[in-house]
């Protein structure tokens, strides 16, 4: 059995396109993962997991707080990694 198909069907491992379901798409799971709200248990070259259990906490946390939480704390983190 390969690796990365051991990874996904370990309990909890959620791939790239299953975080996006998740948290509601592409965009989303960028700013989150741009904002800090959510990082990947694995990540190499082809495979890229995250934690499901994490992936339910950020997209509570939107639900809580809103998407311009999330977009002001995105954007902060940008803009300090952009300008040291």
């Amino acid at each position: 059995m390969r690796y990365s198909v051991m990874l996904q069907e370990r309990r909890g491992a959620a791939t790239i396109e299953d975080a996006e379901r998740i948290v509601g798409g592409e965009a989303m799971l960028k700013m989150m993962r741009s904002a800090g709200w959510l990082e990947p248990v694995v990540c190499g070259n082809r495979l890229t997991l995250f934690d499901y259990d994490a992936c339910l906490s950020a997209w509570k946390r939107v639900c809580e707080e809103g998407v311009s939480a999330l977009r002001s704390a995105s954007g902060q983190k940008l803009a300090q990694s952009r300008n040291p």
